[in-house]
């Protein structure tokens, strides 16, 4: 066998063995454990994305500038001012 047929069964075996058993062990591990006992616990992605959540929330929140202007200059009568 030549060497380029060992360096292709060696990636073969990493992918199709070895990788569904380190994502397998992963995934048993993290809900075995609780997020604040792990090496560095208690963050990681869904605080990331809680972040930018909020972050998001805070930016659509607020008011348009055609709202601010229409605000400032009302184009319509609101229905109290013709003094009903």
């Amino acid at each position: 066998m030549s060497f380029q047929i060992v360096l292709l069964l060696i990636a073969a075996f990493a992918t199709f063995v070895v990788a569904p058993i380190a994502l397998i062990w992963t995934v048993v591990d993290s809900i075995r454990h609780k997020s604040s006992d792990r090496r560095g616990g208690g963050g990681g992605i869904s605080s990331a994305v809680g972040g930018a959540m909020l972050e998001l929330d805070r930016i659509l929140t607020r008011p348009s500038v055609e709202h601010q202007i229409e605000t400032e200059t009302p184009i319509l009568k609101s229905e109290d001012d013709d003094g009903d």
